[in-house]
């Protein structure tokens, strides 16, 4: 049985935080720095056109907690997302600055456009391409984290209040490197197991909730290898008590939360800002499955009754449910999706829980936290998001193997009314659409052969955005799925 670094080595086809820099992670490097040096440039430029009362620190810094260094210039390794931030004086509008820099920027960068937010990083900035590099790049003005929390915090000071929180959780952990070979596995893990994505979209961790978690297993647990270190971060988040928020250095206090969905997780700055906000009951239920399953398998491989592998195989999601509801976002042009998916991603806040509010049986819901782009027959960009279905064995009282129906008109209803509130929705008219339809097992999978295979997809019967309902025999059992049949019928 090999060793869980290199398992993880072998899984991601490498990875310097287990090893030296290799030639493409040293070239990447160099030419992150090159680039940085070009857009301080570009920032000092844009800048000098406006009246700046305060002094200006003039300097590129990174986000990360992957890529912050004692040296104060970012650690980048090949393939990974160049994050930076510029800290602007408080007299200067972020806005009309980012309008200068946008201008600057075409020409010189590729596929150029607004920055996607997360959480409370909401900050604004620009996404682009540059000399082959991914760059993600925000504005922020400086504040007191110290006295920051979830009603004070806003977009212009968010970038800042995420760089000094990437900064806390280095200095709370006693051993960086440690530290992060376990964020390193811990992300890819959850990667995999289908728990990692952005916390505006179904409420799961995103790289800020991930990395306190594991800085806060590295305090506890300290001077221990790797692979012990994995174990325990398995062991510590199966047991913790969801009352509890998880903070480091005793953040928390121990404090009780009444009505808690889950596990909340402290940022180690300001006061009480949560790095899950909108974190869910479904998404909270599958946390608590998933440190599970990672602690159970992590004690066989103790025994040698499993291996590394075992604890990183990619979930089943499309093949452990016969029902889902599919999302597909589509629009005319890239620079219409880019600015419909925003809108979308935003306003999909809660569905889950919506869905799980349906009246006539206990509906449970299972968002997949991943995002499918896919060629579509019609649209010139389209993306897909699923979300698995299942209803619950059905109450004693209720006449066994009567087919329930889960009407869900009027809440597809409701989330349509606030989709069509898109401010741009008059000025893109017939440039955009969003189709919502139940889709059994089988489709699923022939949906996504022919994304596999690089074909345009073609939706197997008409869609309305406006009326549906799902009809599903309830199984005799939790375990006992493979009987559900299903009807989607539009009116």
């Amino acid at each position: 049985m090999g060793s869980l670094s290199q398992t993880v080595c072998e899984l991601t086809g490498g990875h310097s935080s287990f090893s030296e820099l290799n030639e493409a992670d040293n070239a990447a490097q160099s030419t992150a720095l090159l680039l940085q040096e070009e857009l301080l440039q570009y920032c000092n430029e844009s800048l000098s056109s406006f009246d700046v009362l305060e002094p200006v620190h003039r300097e590129l810094l990174p986000i990360s907690v992957r890529q912050i260094s004692a040296e104060g210039t970012p650690v980048f390794h090949s393939g990974e997302v160049l994050d930076l931030l510029y800290v602007v004086p408080g007299s200067v509008d972020l806005s009309e600055l980012l309008q200068a820099l946008d201008l600057r920027l075409q020409g010189e960068a590729k596929g150029l456009r607004a920055a996607v937010g997360d959480g409370l990083l909401q900050a604004p900035g620009l996404e682009f391409t540059m000399r082959g590099i991914p760059v993600k790049f925000l504005l922020t003005h400086a504040v007191d984290v110290a006295s920051i929390s979830a009603e004070s915090i806003n977009k212009n000071v968010s970038g800042y209040v995420a760089r000094q929180t990437a900064l806390a959780i280095l200095e709370s952990v006693p051993d960086k490197r440690a530290f992060q070979q376990l964020l390193t596995c811990v992300r890819f893990w959850a990667k995999q197991r289908g728990v990692y994505g952005q916390s505006h979209d179904f409420g799961y961790l995103g790289g800020a909730g991930w990395a306190i978690c594991c800085a806060l297993v590295c305090q506890i647990e300290q001077h221990q290898d790797l692979e012990q270190l994995l174990g325990a971060f398995f062991d510590i988040m199966s047991r913790w008590d969801c009352r509890v928020p998880v903070a480091l250095n005793g953040r928390a206090h121990r404090q009780v939360q009444r009505n808690s969905a889950g596990l909340k997780v402290l940022l180690p700055v300001g006061r009480k800002l949560c790095a899950n906000p909108n974190l869910t009951a479904s998404a909270a239920l599958q946390l608590q499955k998933e440190f599970r399953r990672g602690n159970r398998i992590f004690a066989k491989i103790q025994h040698s009754q499993a291996d590394w592998k075992q604890i990183f195989s990619v979930s089943k999601f499309f093949e452990r449910y016969f029902h889902y509801l599919q999302f597909d976002i589509t629009a005319s042009s890239e620079e219409i999706m880019f600015q419909w998916l925003s809108w979308c991603r935003q306003h999909l806040q809660g569905t889950a829980e919506m869905l799980e509010t349906v009246g006539n049986c206990h509906l449970i819901t299972r968002p997949w936290p991943v995002w499918l782009p896919f060629k579509d027959c019609e649209w010139h960009s389209a993306i897909a998001v699923f979300i698995a279905l299942r209803v619950l064995p059905h109450a004693r009282n209720e006449q066994a193997g009567t087919r329930t129906v889960v009407d869900l008109r009027e809440i597809l209803v409701t989330l349509l009314e606030r989709l069509c509130a898109w401010p741009l929705a008059t000025e893109h008219f017939g440039e955009f659409d969003l189709y919502i339809r139940h889709t059994s097992q089988a489709e699923v999978k022939s949906w996504l052969t022919a994304l596999e295979g690089g074909f345009p997809v073609k939706r197997a019967r008409p869609t309305t955005q406006t009326q549906a309902a799902i009809a599903l025999p309830e199984p005799d059992s939790e375990d006992d799925l493979s009987r559900q049949s299903s009807s989607f019928e539009f009116q």
